[in-house]
């Protein structure tokens, strides 16, 4: 039983293009999404935005107090130089400043080039004249509303509305990486499938050997089978210590339950690749295509691509969100970082339990059924 056992990693691990993408092809896939997305949502990042100020003439200046008050994480959203319209022309022409406005009662915004502060300065002034003519319609119906404070009122970014979380404040890049971790494990579906037409005489030159040979098929199969968990393990191992130690992504506290949910999605994996190999009567390419869509699709349900694609399913589709491998193993991770109780965890870890199982008393009916008149 070891010999086989030993035997079977053995090849396993001489098989270069499953080793590259099993092991290889995750870590890429996380370099880029660390590249890519890691300073894309830190508003710690954010920086006072340099502008210049020009009055012409309003007897209240009332958008350069509006300017020079707004904040954001604790700091000046602008850092304001009030001058004339030739010197400020002069600074944005030098790039001492990235835009000046020149406030009237249609304040214009001037810029050199397109950017993010760009933007924000743009969407600041829209977000100001709406508000600027809503003032304006009321006080053409309640000429007192001036003296009533509406100005400033209106004027005011009040939040009315407080945030309270029990957990860790959301993070749209661990969707990313969550989501990867979880396609990781499932990818075990190809072992899996390995293993399957490994056995079967139908499907390859070594399952005709295998099937003519003195030793038990089924012991040879959970032989094989556990070298691959073996192997697959190493590469979620690998991914997970990168992750954590390389581009440093934030697993929470409760490292152990996500390391059991990788394993129970390791076994989940193989127990799709063994059914896919066992009951879809096709060739072995049609299986494989198979397998990837499943697996890819499911990755991409689960928001590896596209994070949003996560909630949207949640929302309208759940059932899909319970019957989706990957979609389980992520939330499992999700639930451990966002959330002080277990249940969630334990409620995705029952149900990926149940597919497992499932999936896996599937593959060992159509294995131990398959008979050949002859090889």
């Amino acid at each position: 039983m070891i010999q086989l056992y030993i035997a079977r990693l053995k090849c396993l691990f001489r098989n270069k293009e499953s080793l590259f993408w099993c092991y290889m092809f995750p870590i890429l896939l996380a370099t880029c999404f660390f590249f890519a997305f890691n300073n894309l949502w830190k508003v710690e990042d954010f920086t006072t935005i340099k502008i210049a100020y020009v009055n012409e003439g309003t007897q209240e200046d009332k958008l350069n107090q509006i300017l020079t008050s707004q904040k954001m994480n604790n700091m000046n959203m602008f850092d304001v130089n009030q001058c004339d319209i030739s010197k400020a022309k002069k600074l944005l022409e030098d790039g001492n400043i990235e835009a000046y406005v020149v406030g009237s009662e249609d304040p214009v915004l001037y810029i050199k080039e397109n950017g993010l502060n760009q933007t924000i300065m743009k969407s600041f002034l829209d977000s100001y004249r709406q508000r600027a003519d809503a003032i304006a319609d009321i006080i053409k119906v309640n000429p007192n509303a001036i003296k009533e404070g509406l100005m400033n009122d209106s004027m005011q970014q009040n939040e009315f509305v407080k945030e309270a979380s029990q957990g860790k404040k959301p993070q749209s890049l661990l969707t990313y990486f969550y989501a990867l971790l979880a396609f990781t494990c499932i990818y075990a579906a190809n072992w899996g499938l390995d293993e399957v037409i490994n056995i079967q005489a139908n499907l390859s030159n070594r399952g005709a050997r295998v099937s003519v040979s003195p030793i038990n098929k089924m012991k040879l199969f959970l032989c094989n089978l556990l070298a691959a968990f073996t192997a697959h393990l190493g590469s979620i191992s690998l991914l997970f210590a990168y992750m954590y130690f390389a581009i440093k992504v934030d697993f929470g506290n409760n490292l152990l339950y996500l390391f059991m949910i990788c394993l129970l999605g390791s076994l989940a994996g193989l127990a799709l690749g063994g059914t896919v190999g066992v009951w879809v009567k096709k060739k072995v390419e049609v299986k494989e295509a198979i397998l990837t869509i499943a697996v890819m699709g499911g990755g991409f349900l689960s928001g590896m691509m596209v994070p949003d694609i996560k909630y949207t399913i949640a929302e309208k589709f759940p059932l899909l969100a319970y019957i989706n491998p990957v979609n389980l193993v992520a939330d499992a991770m999700y639930s451990l970082y966002y959330y002080d109780t277990y249940d969630r965890f334990y409620l995705d870890a029952f149900v990926l339990g149940i597919i497992t199982v499932v999936l896996g008393v599937a593959s060992y009916i159509g294995i131990r059924r398959k008979n050949y008149a002859s090889i």
